[in-house]
């Protein structure tokens, strides 16, 4: 069965796909399933989702902390006909009863018991098959539910294994949550239509890192910038027997200073990709590092219609800033479960990310930052992405962000977070003498708070409200 004929297969026929024999899930201690005991183990559980009443139309909450156990229900749960709500096994009760009522659960599955009946919620509109159902803030910053059918989950996961050349003879490590979109599709999925091994561990350690690595053999890593920081900050590195061809980055703008210092400090490249919960994770992928990748651009649209327009929805010019806008068969649809909000927000069929970029002129995607985050001081727009570029360029910065507060006569002044690598003392003088020397003087912060750590969203995210907050509180006003 190809790449194409698999698409419209079901979870199991996609297993059934590879050698029995052949590795697939591994733990990060090296023991695995193979392809075969992961089919006899999907179809267990998906024997006893059945028994359970579990099929076509129902919602079931998935909390499971093992990540091989999450891999194996989750895809059981898909097999069944049914819509999988990853859940974080760590979040408050609070944010799960949430999540439960916006997902209109149905089911609940709690590490490796069978699931048992929640309060049911009245659905507005019906699941019209099986897929997943994820909180996203969407493009106005407040969470709604996005679900998302398995024909474009299974879409995206083939243009991850084209953009990446994806084979057998592959293996990822993916130390990211598999609540997430990032880590469900491009690493599970990815790895299973390619056919290649998955190294997952439940939780992300960095001095274990390159022993992992090295010991099973990983040839791509699927990573985040502050993953990426963190391992910089660190003495260990890989050694020369590594197979290491590239490390994705996703979910977060990386700055041009990291992905050359990982480059330069690793010898690798870093493959950067922009995306969404909303498009099923990637809409565009850079090239690999043997195919010249173009040095900050998050690459090229991936099996997605895009576009860059003004605020009245003409095209911009190549090389022109503007809103980016996507559609395609991978995008959150308004008629599919939850998604009745989606239909307020598309612009004749276009899909808003919220994000500002350019295209160049041979369609690679440059991104300036969100809307939402702009800081208009008299006037003057700032875009905070650009002057973290440049901090994160500092001598021994690993982390930062701008965000505006409020000012009685400009409006908004901009105030940087920074935090500094372990045993690094920066001082706040020669951060401003370097930030003077790069930018205009309108888009220089007005103060620079030197902090242990950014504030992290549920999915790994700077979030910026949070440190609207704090630098509210901060000191003078500029």
């Amino acid at each position: 069965m190809g790449i194409a004929a698999a698409l419209g297969a079901a979870p199991l026929a996609l297993v059934e796909r590879h050698p029995a024999g052949d590795p697939f899930l591994v733990r990060s201690d090296g023991t695995r399933q193979s392809f075969g005991e992961v089919r006899d183990a999907v179809h267990r559980r998906r024997e006893r989702l059945t028994v359970s009443g579990i099929g076509p139309g129902r919602v079931v909450a998935l909390k499971v902390m093992d990540p091989i156990e999450f891999v194996l229900w989750h895809l059981a749960i898909l097999e069944a006909g049914a819509v999988s709500v990853p859940l974080n096994p760590n979040a408050p009760d609070e944010d799960i009863q949430h999540t439960l009522q916006t997902a209109h659960a149905s089911d609940w599955l709690e590490g490796g018991r069978d699931p048992h009946p929640l309060q049911h919620v009245p659905r507005n509109g019906t699941v019209p098959g099986a897929g997943v159902i994820l909180l996203t803030s969407g493009s106005t910053g407040s969470p709604k539910p996005c679900g998302l059918g398995w024909s474009a989950l299974m879409h995206t996961a083939a243009q991850v294994t084209q953009a990446h050349r994806l084979t057998g003879a592959d293996c990822a490590f993916s130390p990211l949550p598999l609540f997430h979109i990032n880590a469900l599709v491009v690493a599970v999925l990815g790895s299973l239509l390619a056919g290649s091994r998955l190294v997952l561990t439940e939780r992300f350690s960095a001095s274990a890192f390159w022993n992992i690595v090295e010991a099973q053999e990983v040839t791509w890593v699927n990573a985040v910038p502050s993953l990426l920081n963190v391992l910089g900050a660190r003495s260990e590195h890989p050694s020369d027997r590594t197979r290491l061809r590239f490390i994705r980055s996703a979910s977060a703008p990386l700055p041009e200073a990291t992905r050359q210092a990982v480059e330069r400090r690793f010898n690798t490249g870093v493959v950067e990709t922009y995306g969404m919960t909303e498009a099923a994770s990637q809409i565009t992928a850079n090239l690999l590092p043997e195919e010249g990748g173009r040095p900050g651009s998050v690459g090229l649209p991936r099996g997605i219609d895009m576009r860059v327009v003004d605020r009245h929805g003409k095209e911009r010019s190549t090389g022109v800033r503007g809103l980016v806008e996507i559609r395609g068969p991978s995008v959150i649809r308004p008629d599919w479960g939850p998604n009745h909000w989606v239909g307020r927000v598309l612009h004749q069929g276009w899909y808003p990310t919220g994000d500002l970029g350019r295209l160049d002129s041979e369609g690679f995607l440059y991104l300036e930052g969100r809307t939402r985050d702009i800081i208009n001081r008299g006037g003057e727009n700032i875009f905070p992405r650009e002057l973290e570029e440049q901090l994160l360029a500092f001598p021994g910065v690993v982390d930062a962000a701008v965000v505006g507060r409020p000012h009685p006569i400009l409006g908004e002044v901009p105030i940087a977070f920074v935090v500094s690598a372990p045993g690094q003392r920066i001082r706040e003088n020669a951060l401003g003498n370097w930030m003077a020397e790069k930018l205009a003087r309108y888009k220089l912060p007005v103060q620079y708070v030197l902090v242990e750590e950014l504030p992290k969203g549920r999915t790994g995210k700077t979030s910026r409200p949070q440190l609207r907050r704090w630098a509210a509180q901060t000191g003078d006003h500029g």
